[in-house]
């Protein structure tokens, strides 16, 4: 029984290493192994991605017969570049996806665009945000107010500066999990 029992730890390790990882970034090569060119929907390539706050997309294309515009919808909808948010024409562009919303590109080359070089994104706002460590800390409340008593529980007194701001809040980064998941594993698998 002892036998079977380091292996099946290290895989139980390696499934909840696997899943914190899995919060981490994503680089997109645009249209895949095609990069950005014609003769490829590009649409149906973004609808069966799901981008996230930070995902990266690449542009692999040749500069002479193609560029990367991000335009406002309007821009998008009429295949015209009037004032675009940003121009690439390297032929390897970057992109890191740093705000939620609709992001739109298209190639502004005359009829490139008009025929499918062209694709939108959405990005949502995350359900949690990660913290800035730049950001200062909410002011603590105010401890001459009271909080409300909720029924069914007991009342509660408000914050001291000992616990202020305690609550709901978690200041480890996923490489402090990872690091302290990966120690306390350490420890248990010598003791077995």
């Amino acid at each position: 029984m002892a036998f079977f029992r380091k292996p099946i730890l290290l895989v139980m390790l390696v499934v909840v290493m696997a899943t914190l990882g899995s919060t981490t970034a994503t680089v997109y090569e645009v249209g895949d192994s095609s990069g950005w060119t014609f003769n490829y929907n590009y649409e149906q390539w973004a609808a069966s991605k799901h981008f996230q706050l930070g995902d990266v997309l690449i542009f692999n294309y040749d500069p002479h017969f193609h560029n990367v515009r991000q335009v406002d919808k309007k821009n998008y909808n009429d295949c015209t570049d009037h004032n675009p948010m940003a121009s690439f024409n390297t032929g390897s562009d970057t992109l890191t996806l740093e705000t939620p919303g609709i992001y739109y590109f298209m190639c502004d080359i005359p009829g490139h665009c008009a025929s499918g070089l062209k694709f939108q994104i959405k990005i949502d706002m995350p359900r949690v945000l990660p913290a800035d460590p730049e950001t200062p800390p909410p002011p603590s409340p105010d401890p001459t107010k009271s909080f409300p008593n909720i029924p069914g529980y007991p009342a509660k007194s408000p914050a001291t500066s000992s616990n202020a701001g305690s609550l709901f809040k978690c200041t480890w980064s996923c490489k402090d999990m990872l690091l302290t998941l990966f120690f306390v594993s350490s420890m248990f698998l010598s003791m077995v």
